[in-house]
């Protein structure tokens, strides 16, 4: 399969605000492409944008909120006004709810899909018709290894990472006849701030607890969704231990059970349960 060069392309990237977005968005820049900036704080969006024209890109920002369709449309359509078209638009807006599952209440379990699924599914249908016109474009979707391997505490986030495990699955095959690449990027812990915005009914979240988990630096990450990009490969599982248990868990009940009693374990090392 031939590379895809990303010098010149335009490349829409929702919760470019901080963390993983923020950080790829450089990596992308690096690479020559034009970058549009998305999530719904103007002045981190104006700090990445700073960024981006550091590293000698070219940058624009369309603030928008991936729970409404209608701004994630906009934000499809300012792109192609402003650069001339859309070459890749990577999701990434999400945010994590841990917690036991009987004291999830449904509003969490609302809030939690609106934005890792729904907000996906909008960025998706915005795009489709201009790929599908053009005949090519990319899809990256930042998923988590907890959308490849059940975690306890995680049921809500598991659930919504595995439905779009699912949807980008079946869509991929689908839109091969219109040269269209859907990109899976599967990380573990990453040394971002989404720790800090975690929901729970249940436990005190560490903010660091990614650099507890000894996760892997942000840098790290993005540096993989661009090569991802660039080699047009479906799916990327960002941990050796991640892409053992996604491919060997499913095969065995036994051993599926021991590593989530381990991973429990050393999860509820680190984490303080609200009084």
């Amino acid at each position: 399969m031939a590379k895809f060069e990303l010098k010149g392309k335009t490349v829409v990237i929702t919760g470019a605000s901080s963390g993983i977005g923020a950080e790829s968005a450089v990596a992308f820049a690096q690479r020559g492409a034009k970058l549009v900036l998305s999530g719904r704080k103007l002045e981190a969006l104006t700090r990445t944008k700073e960024k981006v024209e550091k590293a000698g890109g070219e940058a624009y920002i369309v603030p928008a909120d991936v729970t409404k369709k209608e701004e994630v449309k906009a934000l499809v359509e300012k792109a192609v006004e402003q650069t001339g078209r859309i070459d890749v638009i990577l999701l990434g807006a999400g945010f994590g709810v841990l917690g036991l599952a009987e004291n999830i209440p449904l509003e969490l379990w609302e809030k939690q899909f609106a934005v890792n699924f729904w907000g996906v599914l909008y960025g998706f249908y915005s795009a489709l018709p201009y790929f599908i016109r053009q005949k090519s474009g990319q899809f990256i979707i930042i998923n988590s290894l907890s959308g490849r391997i059940a975690m306890p505490i995680s049921s809500v986030y598991c659930a919504s990472k595995f439905a779009l495990w699912g949807f980008v699955d079946s869509a991929r095959v689908e839109l091969e006849r219109y040269n269209i690449d859907i990109i899976s990027i599967y990380p573990s812990f990453v040394m971002t701030d989404f720790h800090s915005r975690i929901e729970s009914p249940d436990f005190e979240v560490p903010a660091d607890l990614a650099r507890k988990m000894r996760g892997d630096p942000v840098e790290k990450i993005a540096e993989k969704i661009v090569r991802a990009s660039e080699r047009r490969k479906a799916e990327t599982l960002c941990t050796l231990y991640g892409n053992l248990g996604a491919r060997f868990l499913p095969m065995s009940y036994y051993l599926a059970k021991v590593f989530q009693k381990l991973s429990l374990y050393f999860t509820l090392k680190v984490l303080k349960k609200k009084n």
